[in-house]
């Protein structure tokens, strides 16, 4: 793997993890798993599949004091910084500048730094295979997740014919965002299609090549950003045209546009961590299947996920419920609904709360 780079995104909102996940503070940095992030656990996977030297993190420039407290020795040089969040899209076309830059011709997984990913080889396997197709293959490649139940909160891809120059690949033939509960039921039973891990591997070059067709707009501004990196106009540059890019998906702006979209299935076991439900389902339960983090003290309450940050939860007779005390606020709803809170977020800031 002497020729990959880890692009972490670090970036986001995570409204969806209200109220510990603000846009100050996104659901990457708090420390829900073993005492340490999400961010941090990403970036030790990657460091671990490349070498410390080849991980770069991009984010937002405010959140930069977070990801130097968290990684105090990590090299601000190895840091793309975006002046305001513009959506994947934009976000990975300066990653591959700057890779591009650094390594001409150098290949980059990219990898969402609010992932749950588990065994580590299993992980590194799956990469390896994706790399074997990129020497036979000019594409964009995709992890794809066998789906294990009816997921509405992830993307789903329709898994086409076989790939002759690597059998455990698949052409992409469909992107789905986001289905509805039948549909989602329908895509399971089906067998054909995987969820979308939102984790990518690619040459630089070939998402730019890929960016110049089918987002036009953003590869203008991208080359425009290109002429003034690592000059002393970079900083000025970026803050003239990066917050004027148009808010899209690297998914929907480039994937699902594309003829040459391959999916690798994976063997290990993932999470995007999209809602407070998902830690029930990474974190090792009680004895009464509760996931917990902080103090709390249950009577007759199974099957739900609690988490405090100042002072102890309890409760009596509650069945698979969230309950989340913050600083900023107290959440209490189904699991089933998690989903839900980010246009709950919406509503808080629509009523100035």
């Amino acid at each position: 793997m002497n020729r990959l780079y880890v692009v972490v995104l670090a970036g986001g909102s995570g409204e969806r993890f209200w109220p510990l996940s603000t846009p100050a503070h996104p659901k990457q940095f708090p420390p829900l798993l073993d005492g340490r992030s999400f961010f941090q656990h990403t970036v030790d996977r990657a460091a671990r599949l490349v070498g410390p030297a080849r991980v770069l993190v991009a984010t937002r420039r405010d959140l930069l004091p977070i990801v130097r407290e968290q990684l105090p020795d990590f090299p601000l040089e190895n840091c793309i910084l975006e002046p305001s969040g513009r959506d994947t899209a934009a976000c990975v076309g300066l990653a591959a500048l700057a890779l591009e830059r650094r390594a001409p011709g150098g290949c980059m997984l990219v990898a969402p730094s609010d992932h749950y990913i588990s065994p580590l080889h299993a992980f590194e396997e799956t990469i390896r295979r994706g790399l074997h197709l990129l020497d036979r293959v000019e594409g964009l490649v995709t992890l794809g997740i066998p789906p294990t139940r009816p997921e509405t909160g992830y993307g789903y891809i329709l898994a086409g014919d076989a790939v002759p120059e690597q059998p455990a690949a698949r052409r992409c033939e469909r992107f789905t965002e986001k289905p509805d509960r039948k549909t989602a039921e329908r895509f399971v039973e089906d067998g054909r299609y995987y969820w979308n891990s939102g984790i990518f591997l690619w040459r630089a070059a070939t998402l730019l090549k890929a960016m110049a067709r089918h987002l036009p707009d953003h590869w203008a501004s991208l080359e425009a950003i290109r002429e003034a990196l690592g000059t002393a106009e970079e900083a000025r540059v970026l803050d003239a045209i990066f917050p004027r890019m148009s808010r899209v998906s690297v998914d929907v702006g480039i994937l699902e546009r594309a003829d040459n979209v391959y999916m690798i299935p994976a063997t290990f076991t993932w999470d995007d961590v999209g809602a407070w439900s998902a830690l029930g389902r990474i974190l090792p339960p009680d004895e009464h299947g509760n996931a917990v983090v902080g103090r709390h003290v249950g009577r007759d309450s199974h099957g739900c996920v609690v988490y405090g940050t100042t002072r102890p939860i309890a409760t009596i007779g509650l069945r698979d419920l969230v309950v989340v005390e913050t600083s900023e606020g107290v959440l209490v709803c189904p699991k089933e609904r998690a989903q839900e809170v980010k246009d709950l977020v919406r509503l808080l800031r629509g009523a100035g709360t």
